[in-house]
């Protein structure tokens, strides 16, 4: 999980510094809301959505954010 904190660091690192593009910013508002309706379907939908439109953005921290996705889908 260390590595996955770390990137996901950076992720948080870059929104706080208004170095994610708006396109970027609204998927993850709707992942998070598809995350909070237990929407997984959805959530992994936009994550695929994010790899491949907006990978050279991303690519630092999908990996983690999957991973996530994942461990969040198996707690219910």
């Amino acid at each position: 999980m260390d590595d996955n904190s770390k990137k996901m660091g950076q992720l948080f690192w870059k929104l706080n510094a208004g170095d994610v593009s708006e396109g970027v910013v609204q998927k993850l508002l709707q992942l998070k809301q598809a995350l909070d309706q237990g929407d997984f379907n959805k959530a992994s939908s936009i994550q695929i959505s994010l790899t491949t439109s907006d990978w050279d953005e991303c690519s630092t921290w999908l990996t983690a954010l999957k991973r996530l996705i994942k461990a969040r889908q198996m707690l219910g």
